[in-house]
């Protein structure tokens, strides 16, 4: 089939023969949390509203691109599924991938989480790193974690979608990054309800890069004399305000460490 030119090669055709299409490992996967109730939204619309018309598209050897959902959505309404072939799209982990990835660039749906598993079973080692360290560390959320391998909080925001999304996240210092999310697991016992809460951990990591005088051993020590001190927050800068307080505990004036945020 000639493919120089797809909008002439490619259309959209209908089968009830749904066992023909594959799954790729690298596809987004359908199991999480979320993935039932979007299934069940769609197979109910397929049953009370007639035929979903919006094609999946697939490779030349029929491995699902595009519409995970719907396929099996359609196949446990038992219907049958508009589809396309784009044979330009290569049968590889890659391929399937970045056709994806191109596809759904703006989609609401596709998440770090979906980017992380598809360069994760690429090798990606940045990516791989990552997956590894939310395995050991599931208490605190991807976006921490990220924080964590980057020893840094980034531009404010930490790694933005868009970046990560085009495998440009970068693992720095794995040991520096473990040390610190055990600081944090350190003070969950005084902190129970927010050690791992995004504007705290922001806060920690901020201070640990950037503020040299700040020492974690020293802080925590300061935390177990006073076990309730920590309270929660709004912001980073009002933990930091009020870390400095408890770190400047009982110190003389003229050796408190200013450690709030500007």
């Amino acid at each position: 089939m000639d493919t120089s030119n797809p909008e002439k090669t490619m259309k959209v055709v209908f089968t009830k023969n749904l066992g023909m299409f594959k799954f790729h490992e690298v596809n987004r996967e359908t199991d999480k949390k979320d993935s039932p109730a979007r299934i069940l939204r769609i197979k109910n619309s397929m049953i009370n509203d007639g035929l979903l018309r919006h094609a999946i598209i697939v490779t030349s050897k029929f491995y699902v691109v595009d519409g995970q959902h719907r396929l099996l959505a359609a196949t446990q309404a038992g219907k049958g599924i508009w589809f396309l072939v784009d044979e330009s799209i290569p049968n590889t982990a890659k391929g399937i991938f970045e056709a994806a990835k191109k596809l759904n660039r703006d989609a609401k749906e596709w998440q770090k989480k979906d980017y992380l598993h598809g360069y994760s079973i690429q090798g990606n080692t940045s990516y791989t790193v990552l997956t590894d360290f939310i395995k050991k560390y599931p208490m605190f959320s991807l976006t921490e974690c990220i924080m964590f391998l980057m020893n840094s909080t980034g531009k404010g925001t930490g790694m933005r979608r868009r970046e990560f999304a085009d495998g440009l996240f970068v693992a720095n210092n794995v040991n520096l990054a473990e040390k610190w999310a055990d600081y944090l697991l350190e003070l969950k016992p005084y902190f129970e309800k927010g050690y791992n809460k995004s504007q705290f951990v922001r806060t920690i990591i901020t201070l640990l890069e950037k503020k040299k005088k700040f020492d974690f051993k020293e802080f925590l020590h300061k935390v177990k004399m006073r076990p309730t001190c920590l309270k929660l927050c709004g912001d980073t800068r009002a933990y930091s305000e009020l870390i400095e307080e408890i770190y400047n505990y009982r110190r003389p004036n003229d050796s408190k460490v200013p450690l709030r945020f500007l």
